[in-house]
């Protein structure tokens, strides 16, 4: 399963967050396809695989301290049933 995380940095917190997102812990089956920092908001992306939502949520718990953290499942676009 892809899941995409979205950070937002809480102020005070960007040294911290830069150490996190550099040396996150990464279970060993959990692949990251990208880990992004943008210009703007949200600050970083992460885009990774798991093969489930419990190994997905015990990823993305570490970054909680540190960013307001969103967590969704990704589907590629050609799995999406369009009704039009």
């Amino acid at each position: 399963m892809l899941f995409v995380i979205t950070l937002k940095l809480m102020p005070g917190q960007y040294e911290d967050a830069t150490r996190l997102c550099k040396h996150p812990k990464i279970p060993d089956d959990l692949e990251i396809k990208m880990f992004l920092g943008l210009f703007g908001k949200p600050d970083v992306l992460i885009i990774f695989e798991a093969p489930d939502p419990s190994v997905a949520a015990d990823f993305a718990i570490q970054f909680g301290r540190v960013a307001e953290s969103t967590t969704a499942v990704a589907l590629p676009i050609e799995e999406f049933k369009w009704t039009w």
